[in-house]
């Protein structure tokens, strides 16, 4: 059986992070950053990547004609991307305009997944769908519509029952001329 102690090491969770800096980083900064994240125990850090110079770069859509470079870390103390990113400004003496820190589950990292390319195919048309039903298709878009239209032509002509069967008739023997002969202004 494990000891708490070994349960706790083997439970051990580490954090994920994307850095981006904007810009030309001096000589020597890759060594400076991994320094600051040593405070919240750095397990690895990437090299940087660099982006090529971009008139507006996705991260930082407010500068312009600039390079970034990426950074992935895992770190073993959990902080909030925040956090970090104040923290590496400070550290580092970099604008924070200039930085930006995104955990792995933040939602502006699947739009930078590589797009895969295949082709297209509809949801309609795939095994699973036959399969459930395979007269399904005679019941949807405009099979269904004539139906419905050939459904509603029998139930008219099945009723019997003339709208105006049941309205009373009137005579005219009631209604005469004699209201409304005089002007309302000035009679």
């Amino acid at each position: 059986m494990k000891t708490f102690t070994q349960i706790l090491t083997e439970s051990k969770k580490t954090y994920t992070f994307k850095i981006g800096l904007a810009g030309e980083m001096a000589e020597g900064f890759q060594d400076k950053l991994e320094t600051a994240l040593k405070k919240f125990d750095v397990i690895s850090m990437s090299n940087g990547k660099k982006t090529p110079i971009q008139e507006r770069p996705l991260d930082f859509p407010q500068l312009q004609n600039m390079e970034v470079t990426y950074y992935d870390a895992e770190v073993g103390y959990p902080t909030t991307p925040q956090v970090l990113q104040d923290y590496i400004c400070k550290c580092c003496e970099c604008e924070q305009a200039h930085v930006i820190v995104r955990n792995a589950n933040d939602p502006r990292e699947e739009y930078q997944e590589p797009k895969q390319d295949t082709a297209y195919e509809s949801k309609l048309d795939t095994l699973e769908m036959e399969q459930a039903d395979p007269g399904a298709q005679v019941h949807v878009a405009g099979n269904r519509v004539m139906d419905l239209l050939k459904e509603l032509e029998v139930a008219r002509k099945e009723r019997n029952t003339d709208p105006m069967q049941a309205a009373p008739e009137g005579s005219s023997k009631d209604i005469d001329d004699s209201e409304n002969t005089k002007a309302v202004i000035g009679g």
